[in-house]
């Protein structure tokens, strides 16, 4: 059985991370730009949704004894394999994995422009992603 205590901690934390990242979409984009403070903050808090998105799939997996993942992308994928994800929330969650590595690997090459873009275009997907994770692990 999932551990529902485990996601719900996650899941109150992507919630709390979108919020910030929810004010962070009101301001104009020059002075996001311009401030080192909200592109930092909101770089790191943009990490820790996607961070908290994989625990609760690996979290998933595990539980219900699925293939191993090769890697961080793979989980959602494992999840759509298994009716657990749409297709559609996979591929998004994937892009969000592979934007994940460029914020924790290659950190010094991210344009404010492309966050900026992600945080005002995305983090719709990125709620409907974790809610459709969380109605899985509450019914099972």
């Amino acid at each position: 059985m999932v551990n529902r205590t485990k996601v719900e901690r996650q899941l109150e934390l992507i919630k709390e991370y979108l919020e910030f990242l929810q004010e962070i979409q009101t301001l104009p984009e020059d002075e996001f730009s311009a401030t080192k403070r909200n592109f930092h903050s909101a770089e790191r808090c943009l990490q820790l949704v996607i961070e908290c998105l994989i625990n609760i799939g690996n979290h998933i997996i595990s539980d219900q004894s699925l293939r191993a993942p090769k890697d961080y992308a793979d989980i959602f994928k494992v999840l759509a394999e298994n009716c657990i994800l749409l297709t559609e929330d996979a591929l998004t969650l994937k892009q969000m994995v592979q934007f994940r590595n460029r914020l924790v690997h290659v950190y010094w090459d991210i344009e404010p422009k492309v966050l900026w873009q992600i945080i005002r275009e995305e983090l719709g997907d990125i709620e409907r992603c974790a809610r459709n994770l969380a109605k899985y692990a509450q019914n099972h």
